[in-house]
């Protein structure tokens, strides 16, 4: 931390000394005013510089290994700006800004003098349920192996965890989300 000789600096400096104190509670009193200076900045993430920790902790964001200081920024202004919908014309928009396509598809259950025969027989709680369709990302396949997993782990995992959790974060409470990873 710099004490530079600022104005404000001074101004401390000198009401603490006339006050009878020492040149250490003047040093003292200068690092609580830039500690103090340094909260204020936080109050808005735009300022926050080594408080942006906080701001990530509080809206649950979680952080990407190799993201610099403007992405995690970028992360917490876009998570603050999100409120949530409930149409899947935002949430198409929302993935188009994240840089995703997709489509989305309602699910129905089978009913009978409004279905077809040939469509599928679906649970009658399939209508709370959002197919997510991601088309044209490279999904990151986990495969079970001997000696790298352990017992009670799936044989096959894959998925984007940054669509996945922003999407689970954001989505209608009642939704599911079933998201189906596509080539192209």
């Amino acid at each position: 931390m710099v004490l530079g000789p600022t104005i404000k600096n001074i101004d401390i400096t000198v009401g603490v000394l006339l006050n009878g104190a020492s040149l250490a509670d003047a040093t003292d009193a200068i690092i609580a005013a830039l500690l103090s200076d340094r909260v204020l900045g936080a109050i808005t993430p735009i300022y926050a510089q080594s408080l942006l920790t906080d701001w990530e902790r509080v809206l649950d964001i979680t952080l990407i290994a190799d993201s610099n200081y403007q992405q995690r920024l970028e992360n917490v202004l876009f998570k603050l700006a999100e409120t949530g919908g409930l149409s899947i014309p935002y949430f198409t928009r929302l993935a188009d800004r994240l840089g995703y396509t997709i489509t989305i598809d309602e699910l129905r259950p089978f009913r009978s003098g409004i279905s077809r025969c040939g469509e599928s027989l679906m649970h009658h709680d399939v209508m709370w349920a959002w197919r997510v369709n991601i088309t044209g990302t490279q999904v990151r396949k986990y495969v079970f192996r001997t000696g790298l997993s352990a017992v009670g782990e799936r044989l096959l995992s894959f998925g984007d965890t940054v669509i996945e959790s922003v999407f689970n974060d954001l989505k209608p409470a009642h939704t599911f989300c079933y998201f189906s990873y596509q080539d192209r």
